[in-house]
This record gives structure tokens, C-alpha cells and sequence, in this order.
């Protein structure tokens, strides 16, 4: 897990995170625009009717079900956990989390122990659209004898293609990122 400090602003990045600035000072990375990078997806097939990531952050599992007897809305049953044993450390009591996708239409929101297995289902889902899934985690920490507040969040691109046979999901480089933030 990388550490990256902006002023009083802590931020851990997973996979391809938010914050790819490197050792670029935060004012002049705002400074200059930044280049759009191409969004990847999955593509929940017959053949590939699950998807499971995991990082130094968490982990993120969903599912469709395709074959046999299944819904023409193609409900998709996610779970995320934060795994990172350093952020179940720092926490200071329950995670509120939140997550939102299909445009806006899907609302997601729990409060859970840090840790647990954060667990709902998005439907409907229109055949060969790209979706995006994003959740994000708040809660308190403590780090270094410093009360902080910690936003750990996951962002899950990704679309439904039951007519497909493929032999592998359509998918050039990571459909889910995960980010870090702890402000103090």
C-alpha cells in the first residue's frame, strides 16, 4: 500500500487509485488537466458468471446468473470487505457505507463493523450497457495518537452480455479500483 501525504490529507492508494500523483505536489497536479484514461469493464458471459478482486485494500465479489433458469433483470448480488488488516487496526467503531449505480436508480446504505462483509443486490440491468457500482466506507481512526476519519471506497465497472459464448470476459486491464483517504 502506498502512503502519499497532502498537507493534514493521508491517502493509501489500492490498484489504480484516484490520486496517481506520484510525487507531484497536489497544487501544481491541479493545475494541469488531466488526461481521461480508458475505463475497463467486465462482461458477466455464460462462461463467466463471477467476478472476485482483491487488493491491500479489500476484496469485491458479484455475480450474475446466466444459465439456466434466471432473471431477464439480471440481478447482481455484490460483497465488498476491507481486508487491509492496518485499516481494521486504526478504526475507531462502525463503518457507514454507501454505494449507488445503475445511473443513479440504485441507493445501497449500511452501517457495519469495519471488516464485515458489506453485501447487496443491483438490479435491473439492461443487456450490453456498461454499468459502474461505486461504494465508499467512512469511519473514524486513530493514527499515531490522532483522531481522523477514514473514506475507503470501490469503484466496479462492468456489463451483462447473456447472448455471448466468448471463451473469455471482455475485459483489457482492472474493472474495479479501490481508494484510501484518511483526513485528520
Amino acid at each position: 500500500m502506498r502512503m502519499h501525504t497532502f498537507g493534514r490529507t493521508a491517502a493509501a492508494s489500492g490498484t489504480a487509485l484516484v490520486m496517481a500523483l506520484g510525487s507531484v505536489s497536489a497544487a501544481s497536479a491541479a493545475e494541469r488537466p488531466e488526461r481521461a484514461a480508458p475505463i475497463h469493464h467486465y462482461v458477466f458471459t455464460k462462461r463467466h458468471q463471477s467476478f472476485a478482486y482483491h487488493d491491500s485494500v479489500g476484496s469485491f465479489h458479484a455475480q450474475v446468473r446466466l444459465t439456466g433458469p434466471h432473471s431477464r433483470r439480471y440481478p447482481m448480488p455484490w460483497v465488498f470487505r476491507i481486508t487491509s488488516a492496518k485499516l481494521r487496526s486504526i478504526a475507531r467503531g462502525n463503518a457507514v457505507c454507501t454505494a449507488t449505480g445503475l445511473n443513479g436508480r440504485y441507493h445501497d446504505r449500511h452501517v457495519v463493523p469495519v471488516g464485515y462483509y458489506w453485501h447487496s443486490t443491483v438490479a435491473p440491468h439492461r443487456a450490453r450497457k456498461v454499468y459502474t457500482l461505486s461504494g465508499t466506507c467512512t469511519f473514524a481512526v486513530q493514527v499515531g495518537g490522532r483522531p481522523g476519519r477514514a473514506f475507503v471506497g470501490f469503484s466496479f465497472h462492468y456489463a451483462v452480455n447473456p447472448s455471448s459464448r466468448g471463451a473469455a470476459p471482455a475485459s483489457t486491464g482492472p474493472a474495479v479500483t479501490t481508494s484510501v483517504h484518511i483526513r485528520h
